[in-house]
């Protein structure tokens, strides 16, 4: 109870501090507790909903996180290792790849075989759900970087300077110098 106490503090805390106080600069005291008071209400029944969730599911609750992060978080490598690794990467390529992991994460989490949704048949996502995020990145990346080479040249300045090419090109021009 404790942790939960002090877990609901922090958020309300955070809620009223960090955004309340910034929509609301001149609110009083009285107001900023009344919205602490709202946040850990509304975070309690939250935290009870997700309660209620996880003790009526089949699987454990560290297999539903894996689950649910790996759908919320698919691509994010893929994204990370276009912009980092390719010279030719664009915003309209990047905006492509997003595109594509978003419809194939959607996809997939509608007919996985644990919780399926949706049955497609032989159109179904055929692997285990926790593979949804790592595939996601690779569908980010393979369709990113060829919509960047299809859609055109980069923008000036748009992604060259935070690639490895940049940053090894960089560190020879400063050993370069130093000799």
């Amino acid at each position: 109870m404790s942790t939960l106490a002090s877990d609901l503090n922090c958020i309300a805390v955070v809620g009223t501090e960090d955004f309340y106080r910034l929509l609301r600069p001149q609110a009083t005291d009285r107001q900023r507790l009344r919205v602490g008071k709202i946040l850990v209400g509304v975070f309690g029944v939250l935290g009870v909903a997700t309660a209620l969730v996880l003790a009526h599911t089949s699987g454990g609750a560290l297999s539903m996180w894996f689950s649910v992060s790996a759908v919320l978080s698919g691509g994010l490598a893929g994204l990370f290792l276009l912009a980092f690794l390719s010279r030719r990467a664009t915003r309209k390529g990047v905006y492509a790849g997003i595109a594509a992991c978003v419809a194939f994460t959607t996809w997939a989490t509608l007919t996985t075989a644990k919780n399926r949704v949706l049955d497609l048949g032989s159109f179904n996502y055929p692997w285990d759900d926790l593979t949804i995020g790592a595939v996601a990145h690779l569908v980010l990346l393979g369709v990113g970087y060829p919509a960047s080479l299809l859609l055109g040249e980069p923008e000036a300045g748009e992604l060259s300077q935070v690639t490895i090419w940049r940053w090894l090109r960089n560190r020879r021009q400063a050993v370069g110098s130093r000799t």
